[in-house]
This record gives C-alpha cells, sequence and structure tokens, in this order.
C-alpha cells in the first residue's frame, strides 16, 4: 500500500517551527484520532475527517496517498508520542528503578496519553491488527518496546533490593496486566468520571506488595538541593517529575495572564485566537458589539479541540460536527444535545494585546500588570512556536541568570523585549516532564514605516533569531546534563532577586507535594 507523503512528526522533537504545512498535516491527524475514537478504523472516511479539522477534502490528497495512509500516519503519531513521553523519560531514570517505574506509573495513566479518545484509537487499531500488517507490527513494536523497559526496570529493582526469589518477567507481566486493565476502564467513561489518582495508587499498591518496603503509599518529599539558602538551586529530580509538574500548571501558570495575540487579529465578528493555557485549551472570539469572549476550546461531549487553528473566522456561530453541537459566539449553546454552554475562561485586553488566564490567581501581581504595559500598543507581527527537549524551568532560569537591558520578565514563563522597533513576547509552556514548547510573538512599533526603522527592525529580528536558537540548545543540553548529574548540587554562585524568587516559588510546590498526594489517597 501507499505511504504518507511525509514522514510522521515526532511529538516533543524541534519541528514545531510554526510551518503551516507542518501544522495542517498535524491537524488532520489530530482530526483522524477523534474520527476514529467516535467511528473506528472501518468507518471513519476522508470526508467525516476534514468535516472535523475543517479543511476541504483536496487538502487531504496534499498529505497522504489515501486514507489508508492517513490511517497509519495517525497510527505512528500514537506510537512516536507514547515513544516519546512515556518511554524516553522513563529510560532515562533507569539507574533508580523505583523512580523510574513511578514516572512510568505516572506517565502512562496521564491524562494526555491515556485520554479515553486515545486509548480507545489503540484498542480499535489492535482490534485490526490480524487483517492488516501495517497495524499489527506498530501496535505489537509499541507493546513489545514498552514490555522490555518494564521487565528491565523491574530486573534492576530485583538486583537492588536483593529480591532475588522474584521472577522478573512474572513481575513485569503483573505490572502490565493491571496497567491494561485500567487502560481498558478508561476507554469506555468519560473523562470526569476517570479517578486516574485512585488508579496510580492501585497500581503503586502492586508494586508495594511485591516490593514491601518501596512505593510507599505516601511518597517522600523529592530530594532537596544541600543549600537551603534563598534562591538555592533545584534538584536535578525538579526538571522531569511528573507530580510536580501537575502543581506548576494548576498553581503557577494557569492563574498566570498569558499572551494570545493581537487585537488586530480579532478585527470582526466570528475572528477568533487559540492558545494553550498549560494544558488548558482556551478560544477566544469576536461577537456582535466589538464584544471578545473567552471558552474552553473543548467540545462539551467528548475532550477534542472545537477550533483547531491558532487563528481565523467563524461563519456566524461555533460549531461541533462531529456531535451537531452550535454556539454563539458568547458561548451559548443554541442547537445539539450536551450538558450546557461552552466553558466561560478569563480574558482581558493590555494595550492592543490580548491575554487569558486559567484560573484566578491568589495574590494579583501589579508588577506583572506594569510590564504589560511596557509593551505599549504594538502593531501585530509574526508568530511561530518550536518544541524543546527541555523542562520548561530551564528556559526561565536562563532568562533570569542573564537578564538583558531591553528584556522583562513576566513570573512564571514569559519574556518581553522592548525595543524602539517594537516587542516580542516569548512564552515558554510545559508539554510534560521534561519537554516545553516555545511561543514567540512579534510586534512592530506604530513608528515602523519611518526612514531607518525597518532596517533597525530587521537587525533586531536577526538578533532575536540567533539567540532564541541560542536559547534552546542551551536548555536542551542542560536537560541532558541534569539528567545525567542526578542530584548533585550545582555552584553556590550569587543569585539574581528574580532567579531567587522563581526557584522559591518551585521549591514551595516541591514542599507542599507530599501533603497533595495524602489528601489524594483519603
Amino acid at each position: 500500500m501507499s505511504g504518507p507523503r511525509t514522514s510522521t512528526t515526532i511529538p516533543g522533537a524541534s519541528a514545531g517551527n510554526g510551518n503551516t504545512r507542518i501544522r495542517q498535516r498535524r491537524r488532520l491527524i489530530d482530526a483522524c484520532i477523534s474520527a476514529l475514537h467516535i467511528y473506528g478504523p472501518s468507518r471513519t472516511t476522508v470526508e467525516k475527517v476534514v468535516a472535523l479539522a475543517d479543511l476541504s477534502p483536496g487538502i487531504v490528497r496534499f498529505y497522504f496517498d489515501s486514507k489508508a495512509a492517513m490511517l497509519v500516519a495517525s497510527l505512528e503519531y500514537l506510537a512516536a508520542e507514547f515513544e516519546h513521553r512515556v518511554m524516553a523519560p522513563v529510560a532515562q531514570l533507569k539507574d533508580t528503578p523505583v523512580a523510574a517505574l513511578r514516572l512510568l506509573v505516572d506517565l502512562y495513566l496521564d491524562a494526555d496519553i491515556a485520554s479515553p479518545r486515545k486509548v480507545s484509537v489503540w484498542y480499535s487499531f489492535w482490534g485490526e491488527a490480524s487483517s492488516r500488517q501495517e497495524y499489527y507490527d506498530i501496535c505489537g513494536k509499541k507493546d513489545d518496546d514498552f514490555a522490555a523497559l518494564v521487565r528491565e526496570l523491574i530486573q534492576r529493582l530485583i538486583a537492588a533490593s536483593g529480591a532475588k526469589h522474584l521472577d522478573a518477567d512474572g513481575v513485569a507481566l503483573g505490572l502490565i496486566g493491571v496497567l491494561e486493565i485500567l487502560w481498558q476502564g478508561f476507554a469506555f467513561q468519560s473523562e470526569a468520571n476517570i479517578n486516574r489518582a485512585e488508579a496510580v495508587g492501585r497500581s503503586l499498591a502492586f508494586l508495594r506488595s511485591v516490593f514491601p518496603g518501596e512505593f510507599a503509599a505516601e511518597p517522600a518529599a523529592p530530594p532537596r538541593p544541600v543549600s537551603t539558602a534563598a534562591g538555592a538551586r533545584l534538584p536535578a529530580s525538579a526538571y522531569a517529575d511528573a507530580k510536580l509538574l501537575r502543581a506548576e500548571r494548576e498553581q503557577l501558570l494557569r492563574t498566570a495572564w498569558q499572551v494570545l495575540g493581537h487585537e488586530a487579529e480579532l478585527r470582526m465578528a466570528g475572528d477568533f485566537l487559540t492558545g494553550d493555557l498549560a494544558g488548558e485549551r482556551v478560544l477566544v472570539v469576536r461577537a456582535e458589539r466589538d464584544r471578545l469572549h473567552g471558552f474552553r476550546n473543548t467540545c462539551r461531549r467528548s475532550p477534542h479541540a472545537l477550533v483547531a487553528e491558532r487563528r481565523g473566522h467563524l461563519q456566524s456561530a461555533i460549531r461541533c460536527a462531529t456531535h451537531a453541537l452550535t454556539y454563539t459566539f458568547d458561548g451559548q449553546l443554541v442547537e445539539g444535545n450536551t450538558p450546557g454552554d461552552l466553558t466561560p475562561l478569563e480574558i482581558t485586553t493590555r494595550g492592543r494585546l490580548v491575554l487569558a488566564r486559567g484560573a484566578a490567581p491568589q495574590v494579583e501581581s501589579r508588577a506583572s500588570a506594569s510590564l504589560w504595559d511596557a509593551c505599549g500598543e504594538p502593531v501585530a507581527g509574526g508568530f511561530a512556536e518550536r518544541d524543546v527537549a527541555a523542562d520548561w524551568k530551564v528556559l526561565v532560569e536562563q532568562w533570569l541568570e542573564n537578564p538583558q537591558p531591553t528584556q522583562h520578565y513576566l513570573f512564571p514563563n514569559q519574556l518581553v523585549d522592548v525595543r524602539p522597533a517594537g516587542a516580542v513576547i516569548l512564552q515558554v509552556t510545559p508539554g510534560f516532564p521534561g519537554y516545553a514548547r516555545l511561543r514567540r510573538f512579534d510586534f512592530s512599533n506604530e513608528a515602523a514605516g519611518k526612514r531607518g526603522s525597518r532596517a533597525a527592525r530587521d537587525v533586531w529580528r536577526r538578533e532575536t533569531d540567533a539567540w532564541v536558537g541560542e536559547q534552546v540548545q542551551l536548555a536542551e543540553s542542560t536537560q541532558s546534563g541534569l539528567l545525567e548529574a542526578g542530584n548533585e548540587p550545582g555552584d553556590a554562585g550569587p543569585v539574581a532577586p528574580a532567579l531567587a524568587e522563581f526557584r522559591d516559588a518551585i521549591t514551595r510546590l516541591l514542599e507542599m507535594l507530599p501533603a497533595r498526594q495524602s489528601e489524594r489517597g483519603r
């Protein structure tokens, strides 16, 4: 059979460079996965996929030779995602098998990897694998590689604990069976009915029954830095910790205003912007009477995105073609059977910038508000994004260790560079432990058309391109070094106040983790 025209984009690789073709292909694959969840491989058609993607049927032929090639590409995408989001981070901790197995359980049962949508698609492909060699090869390799990794970790733990009476194959098979049963349960539930903390607890209970004394019900706090001074370096484990990442999203990132774009991108009723609030998808729409409305960019019937593109225009309403749902631009359900209206999210404007956040903060930061104002009222410019093989905190620490005179840090994850020619905003958000996404917004100054200003702007942007590239390269190199260094403390040199404040905020979350786990276990 014919294969896809282009290779499968591997999640986590540095491919997300804002390229339209890459984004369109990802959009088609995401829509194909949603169609497979709803209809299964046999009843999924090109027409159903493009309806979900809101693209023309002809665009499919540009990327895939056939429907069969598109299905295989979607399965390859899921397999690559599993490899990079589960297998790779766990394999990096093989020398500490208890920590590796904890992370494996967390990632395997994660709401993104083990969503009802993706789990049902995996089982759909397995169901047809007996008659399709391509499906069998991809699914079989994923399962074989996972089983080999689990067995290796169990074998290492048996050796480290001295429990030579245990059989590594049998224990590994038992753990895989527990995880598989939990996955089967996820496939037939809605996300709202899934208790993932309980699922993780049941998996760890199995491991605890085999290895008494390990996998305590209330895990100890992550290793603390040797120094207790303000701004002390974080332990290396903090840069690949799934539980810490969950706390960072909930308590730091979702409560902070995140830039989505420029008001000029929302000129008329129906224009929209989308963004990511650290795992919370947001949709902002210009409605009648020039009003802006922000919602959770998620279908109320199943958790797929209502709108996939970053920006665009909606004709008369917000629609979910899959479930025949129609919402007005202010989020009210006017057609279809669903739990209710779209879930509102908080949005605001600062100057001409459009911002959103997923939750109200406990304390408003006046400093952050004043820094947004430093951008003035710029003209909309370019947008780009890329994946970074490093924890989001690594990039933030780099910004704060070497601050530039024109750069302003917006706690916890954004950097604004303001020049006479315009402004650049960098926004880093976590993808999964050890990986992040970097978004870049370029804005021009109102006076950009004056003589000499265009040349100055072009020079500045070239310099910014080079600086951002260096920052990404340094972050990825640092992440690799952190994983290799274990929990050895770093140097104790001078720490800038902003860097100390950032590290102290993360340290407080680390200290809270045991109590948070205890609460989940009640």
